[in-house]
Parts: C-alpha cells; structure tokens; sequence
C-alpha cells in the first residue's frame, strides 16, 4: 500500500508539472501569434521586424517549455507502469483467493 501512495503522489506532481508548462507554452505560443499578426498588419519596416523578433522570442519560450514536459512525462509514465504492475499483482492475489472460496 505504501509503495502505491509513493508512486501515485510522484505522478500526481509530475501531472501537475506537466499541465503548467503545457499551460506556459500554450500562452507563449498565443503571444507569439499576436506579435506575428502584428507584425502582418504593420507598414513601418522597423516595427514589422520588432514583431518579428519578439514573436521569436516568445516561440522559442513555448518551446522551452514544452521541452520542460519531458522529464514529467517519463516521471508519470515509469509511475503508471509501476501502478499497472502493482494493480496486476493484486488482481492475481484477489483472483486466486476467489477461486479458492469457489472450490470450498
């Protein structure tokens, strides 16, 4: 019991981790259209290129974050197999204990 409450609270935060820097990408990514279609929407060469580079920096922010996502993911994955292995274990045992009641 101990090892489950372990492996599912070492998921449940790398879930969460996961879920903020998707949600910073996500908002890199938004700020960066905008300064794009700014950029669009611009005739003054020098703004346009400002835009451009902002919305640059901003995508390459969303990236870093996605790639901030890796190691959680493999931290919920390497939890989840645990979790499956552990579950398959318990259903073996409770499995065994009913055939056994069926055979008294």
């Amino acid at each position: 019991m101990l090892r489950w409450l372990v492996r599912s609270t070492v998921a449940g935060s790398a879930n969460g981790d996961v879920k903020n820097e998707s949600n910073r990408a996500s908002r890199k990514a938004n700020d960066a259209k905008r300064q794009f279609d700014y950029a669009k929407r611009e005739k003054d060469l020098d703004k346009k290129m400002t835009y451009l580079a902002e919305g640059m920096s901003y995508l390459s922010e969303s990236v870093e974050h996605v790639s901030n996502t890796t190691v959680p993911l493999a931290k919920v994955a390497f939890a989840a197999s645990l979790l499956v292995e552990n579950v398959q274990d318990n259903l073996d045992e409770q499995t065994k204990d009913i055939v056994k009641q069926l055979k008294n």
